[in-house]
């Protein structure tokens, strides 16, 4: 007959094989999910923008226990990585970007990378927020400060909103990354309520225009399964 000893120690190795099963399991991504995923993404597959990790299972145990043990200065993810810029840009590049994130990595853009970060995709689009943006609308002091439009077709140039520090009204005109297919308004009463920006940033409806010039992918691999490069 076991003793309450050993009856112990072999709870605790099935409890931590079937954790390890769990870990390793597809099914199980979706379940440990840290948020809901963001507007647009709502049916899309973990591995839709994780890209599976290259070491083994064991590996990854092994690196991120010396992680806990302070052998090493990170830990490891287990079985899909992190997203970056390259899962990102799969579904959503475009040639005629107004903001394309690799800009930001010019050293004109040093001062702004260290504010807000600009070139990584995930510092206004932070994935499993449950929203469509997750930066504030009046980023675009960081970039404008300067701006000097001769012929300015606005009612109040453009120079008077920078001295009034009016930076979220930016958004009220302009799409940042310009692939709504609309026409920019002069009119300072056609422009469009900060409300509505900001429903928009939190999934709402878009303000902007129905059209994209440019769909964006619903699947980086839709080119691999039509025979396509993606």
């Amino acid at each position: 007959m076991k003793t309450p000893k050993y009856t112990g120690y072999l709870i605790s190795f099935i409890a931590l094989i079937a954790m390890l099963i769990l870990l390793g399991s597809s099914w199980f991504h979706h379940w440990r999910m840290p948020g809901p995923l963001n507007t647009g993404h709502e049916e899309l597959d973990c591995r839709e923008c994780h890209e599976e990790t290259q070491s083994s299972f064991r590996q990854e145990i092994q690196a991120n226990l010396q992680y806990f043990l302070g052998k090493r200065k990170t830990g490891v993810a287990f079985n899909l990585n992190l997203p970056d810029n390259h899962d990102c840009v799969s579904c959503h590049s475009r040639d005629d970007d107004n903001h394309p994130v690799y800009r930001f990595n010019e050293p004109r853009f040093k001062e702004v990378r260290s504010a807000i970060s600009p070139q990584h995709c995930v510092s206004c689009h932070r994935e499993h927020s449950g929203v469509r943006v997750t930066s504030e609308a009046d980023n675009c002091q960081e970039c404008h400060e300067d701006i000097d439009i001769k012929i300015d077709p606005l009612e109040v140039s453009h120079a008077e909103l920078v001295l009034l520090e009016n930076w979220s009204s930016c958004l009220r005109c302009h799409d940042f990354h310009g692939n709504h297919d609309m026409t920019v308004t002069t009119d300072f009463e056609q422009m469009e309520s900060l409300q509505a920006i900001e429903r928009y940033f939190e999934g709402g409806v878009d303000p902007y225009s129905e059209k994209k010039r440019t769909p964006s992918k619903t699947t980086r691999y839709a080119g691999e399964k039509n025979n396509e490069t993606p």
